[in-house]
Order: structure tokens, then sequence, then C-alpha cells
């Protein structure tokens, strides 16, 4: 391998599973000494990583460097990858179906739309294409992609621990049972499930309990403001929007955590859920899409449920302390198999010609 091997990404923000993705690629790249940066466009690179990548506008590549493209929404980049004379690997991350959006943001829906509608040409102009689960992987099959091959994404479960922030520990203490869901505030999270699950909780199960939500609130304002009105109506005073939290205080949130529960309908993946594992938090996820590859042979999942069966799931897994003991114990297991994972060798996987 010779050369440059850059990465175009959509976007670029601390504590988002993509961006991290791409990060580790391209540390791990620059520790064998080829040479590589991330391009992403000026206007979606978070204020606090301005640094840390260079704007797509700068992008310049020969015919002899390479360049891996993260698919996951209609961007700038996709002109791009499609100009660019550079060998063309594809890592694709999923795609959200736009019917998730439609009865929130139109805009977003289309571009989703429009995405799904290239998905399989922005594929086919790839050399070869690595997606971070097998369920994306056999998404791509279906449509009848080539070349197609599965890369987790690149973490290691012990990266993802950090110190926890001291005041968000005081903030989250106070002897109340705290279950905690980690994500973008999106429509395809489901979140709702959640809030009504936890009205049921608090009301029949345990009434000193609190449910912590914390995650971005900007990609979908109007998903976001439905959730509030919801919690607001039900009179859920205990039903914490904490917003985009740092990394030390995302730790604290893990700390404090008696469950972690994810109802997400569509995940290619789901990094949180690794997370929470790694921090010790038993996990609570519904079966779909890549999450059951994340949880491998760690935590619970569950088929379908209403808010009250899904609140006697909380109860149970909250209440119940040798089921609890099982659930880490399967989950620690999940995590030394994926603190061994050699993650060099997969990075030469990704590059390899």
């Amino acid at each position: 391998m010779t050369g440059r091997v850059d990465q175009l990404l959509a976007g670029y923000a601390r504590g988002d599973a993509i961006s991290q993705d791409a990060r580790s690629i391209r540390d791990r790249l620059r520790a064998s000494g080829v040479k590589s940066d991330l391009f992403v466009p000026a206007d979606r690179i978070a204020p606090d990583v301005q640094g840390d990548c260079l704007p797509l506008e700068q992008y310049a590549a020969g015919a002899g460097n390479m360049v891996i493209y993260h698919a996951s929404i209609g961007s700038p980049i996709d002109a791009v990858y499609h100009r660019t004379p550079a060998r063309r690997i594809m890592r694709y991350h999923n795609i959200t179906p736009a019917s998730f959006y439609e009865p929130y943001d139109a805009g977003t829906a289309g571009i989703l739309a429009q995405a799904r509608d290239q998905l399989k040409t922005l594929a086919d102009a790839a050399r070869f294409v690595w997606c971070d689960s097998i369920y994306n992987a056999d998404e791509l099959r279906m449509l009848g992609c080539r070349n197609v091959g599965v890369l987790p994404l690149f973490y290691r479960p012990a990266d993802l621990r950090t110190e926890p922030d001291p005041r968000m520990l005081d903030r989250l203490g106070g002897g109340l049972t705290n279950i905690l869901f980690v994500g973008r505030l999106v429509p395809n999270k489901c979140v709702e499930d959640l809030v009504l699950a936890y009205a049921w909780y608090s009301r029949h199960f345990n009434p000193a309990s609190r449910l912590l939500i914390a995650g971005s609130d900007r990609s979908c304002p109007r998903y976001d403001a439905m959730l509030k009105l919801l919690a607001g109506r039900l009179n859920l005073t205990n039903v914490c929007f904490l917003g985009f939290v740092s990394p030390t205080q995302l730790s604290a949130c893990y700390r404090s955590a008696g469950l972690f529960v994810c109802a997400s309908r569509h995940e290619g993946y789901c990094l949180p859920l690794v997370e929470a594992m790694a921090h010790g938090v038993p996990v609570l996820a519904r079966r779909c899409g890549g999450m059951p590859e994340a949880m491998g042979t760690g935590g619970a999942l569950y088929d379908e449920a209403d808010p009250r069966d899904l609140a006697v799931l909380w109860s149970r897994l909250l209440g119940d302390d040798g089921l609890r003991r099982d659930l880490v114990a399967s989950q620690v297991q999940r995590v030394a198999e994926l603190d061994q994972r050699d993650l060099d060798a997969d990075v030469r996987q990704l590059i390899k010609d």
C-alpha cells in the first residue's frame, strides 16, 4: 500500500460513532506510517473538533491514493467521492429509512430517501465495501452489491471508559434508581416507548426512580419537542433530558445507572450498548437491526413489548439480584471478547488492494 489514505465523512462530532470509527482508522494508519486525514463539509464540523479534521474543499487526491467514504446519509461528499481519481473504498454504516422522519422533518426524510436510491450506485463505484455489521452487509447484498465484507466499528471497549465527572455524579445521585438511554434524539430510536414504559414503571413499581435521556437534541427538533411534550403531559417530572454530554459526563451517567435501555427500531450497530456493558451496566435492548450483533451473548434482548410489559421487564432486571449477576457476567464475557480484537490487522484488511 502506497500513497495517502484519506476519509470522507458527512459530519464530524465528538461522541458520534461514525466519527469515532474514522478517527480510530486514521490514527492507526498514521501510527503505521501512512499519511491520512479526515475531510468533512465545513458546516458539518462541530466547533470543539474543528482542529481534528479538514474542510471537504481541501480534499485533492491523486490516482496513487486511496479514499474511504463513510456512507450514512446524502451529503456533498457523494459528488467528491464520484469524482476522485483515488481508489475508492466504501464504509457502510446504514441509512435510516425515510419513513421514520416523515412525520417530523420532510427535508431530512427527502435526503434519506435520495441517499437510499443512490446507495447501490455508490457501492458499485467502490473497489470494496466494508460494512460495520452483518445486518448492514446483508442489506447491500440484497441490493445486488458485490465485493461486500464486514469489519465492525473500530474501537475497544477499554477505550470507551473514562473517569466520570464528579459534578454529574452528584447531580445523578440522591438515592433514586436511574434508568439510562444514550443516543441522538431521532425518530428511529423510539424514545417515546421508553417514556411511556417509565410512566408505568414509576407509578406501579418504583416511584423513587429517574429516566435519564442523554443525547443531542439537534438532529430532529420536532421529535425532541414531541418527547418533552409527552413527558410533560404524563406529568413525569423525573424524566431528565440531559442533552449532549461530554465524555466525562457520559461516564458519570453510566456509573450512576442501574439499567441501560434501548427501544430503537432501526440500528446498523449501536455502540452505546457496548459502552454500557463496558461500564458494568445491565443492558436491555430491542432485538432489531444490528443490535444483537453488538451485544453478542451479553445483555438481554426483547422482541416486542407494550409499555406495561416493558415496565415489568425493567422491574425484574432491576429487582432480581441473581438475574442481574448473570446478565452482568454475560456482558463481562462479551466485553472481553471485543477487547481481544486486533484492530491494526483489521485496518490493514480495510485498505488491502
